[in-house]
């Protein structure tokens, strides 16, 4: 059976979404090496357990980096990521109920942190050899941890662990939509066949529309809104919550994202490191009015995937609210999400 032999239109797509879908990741990436996907303009930022957390934290804003990887005698030790920015203040929030919204947080919450306190270790860190395929580097990223953050980023090693490349879910996104776009060569995939049959998957499975694929594969997590009225706390326990990184945020007539309780914003995992760079940031100043991003984009059924892939491989965004017809939030999709759609399951490509 060809890909050509499974209609693509809502009314039928059934086994055939799920067999183009599972046939993706090898089709995709196949025994493209997972260095492939990662970034090349730039060298890898790295740092040392013992750093200042705050200054390990205005280095990651700055130099646009969602993860460092921790280095200890020379090898790889763990990674800083925002996720372990996020999970280490909520944790010390939670010690501290009640504290004063004038409280500058490295000088009384996060006082003294340093990058080990806050760092996640080898252990659970998404790990892999030079030249594995990058298929076999996705389903790392989504292995379980101890410590219930989740592993935003692959980092590929070489003989000696000393980091070879950071590679993101944007860097792969970026890479899908650029094998979509033809702006890939043939020699990035095993032979020009195998690199013919990735692109005819990625433009099938990519021209299918947000509304098929939430049918099909139960695509995005509830909005869960919170009020802008909130809390700091109350705004970092929510980002923390179920490993989302993200909260909604609408009006505080309503706890529903709708006409009363409209849409007004999006507090993610980079609006908090945007705020943690600063040496002087108050815990006021992570109040979710106050930390949000806004205007929100938004994506409909009617979106495709490439569509949603290119948003986020391009402009940035993690998470994009979906919404209906009334503008009422139905469901956040989040970039790993859409990266996990496609390794979710393997079958083997042509040779």
């Amino acid at each position: 059976m060809s890909i050509s032999d499974f209609p693509l239109d809502a009314a039928s797509l059934d086994e055939g979404t799920h067999e183009l879908l599972g046939q993706a990741p090898t089709a995709l990436f196949g025994a493209v090496p997972s260095e492939a996907a990662g970034r090349v303009d730039r060298d890898i930022e790295i740092v040392s357990p013992d750093e200042p957390l705050q200054a390990a934290a205005s280095r990651m804003w700055w130099r646009k980096m969602g993860a460092l990887p921790v280095l200890e005698d020379g090898r790889f030790a763990g990674a800083l990521s925002e996720d372990d920015l996020l999970h280490t203040l909520a944790d010390r929030l939670r010690e501290r109920p009640g504290a004063a919204g004038d409280l500058v947080l490295w000088e009384s919450v996060l006082a003294g942190t340093t990058v080990r306190d806050a760092m996640s270790p080898r252990e659970d860190t998404a790990v892999v050899r030079a030249g594995t395929p990058l298929v076999t580097g996705i389903e790392a990223t989504f292995g379980p941890t101890r410590s219930r953050r989740r592993k935003g980023y692959l980092f590929v090693l070489d003989e000696r662990d000393v980091p070879m490349r950071v590679v993101s879910f944007r860097d792969i996104a970026r890479f899908v939509v650029r094998l979509y776009d033809g702006e890939l060569a043939p020699d990035a995939f095993a032979s020009p066949a195998h690199f013919e049959h990735a692109q005819r998957i990625a433009w099938r499975v990519l021209d299918l529309s947000l509304g098929t694929l939430r049918r099909e594969e139960s695509l995005g997590s509830p909005p869960d809104p919170l009020p802008a009225d909130a809390s700091a706390a109350d705004t970092m326990e929510r980002l923390a919550s179920r490993a989302r990184g993200y909260a909604i945020v609408v009006a505080p007539a309503g706890r529903s994202a709708a006409p009363g309780g409209a849409l007004r914003g999006i507090c993610t995992r980079r609006d908090l490191l945007r705020a943690l760079k600063s040496p002087f940031v108050t815990l006021d100043a992570l109040r979710a009015a106050r930390l949000m991003s806004e205007p929100v984009k938004t994506v409909s059924e009617v979106d495709t995937f490439c569509g949603l892939f290119k948003m986020m491989a391009i402009e940035g965004f993690r998470h994009m609210p979906l919404v209906d017809d009334a503008d009422r939030v139905e469901c956040v999709i989040s970039l790993w999400q859409g990266v996990g759609l496609l390794a979710h399951r393997q079958t083997p490509a042509p040779r």
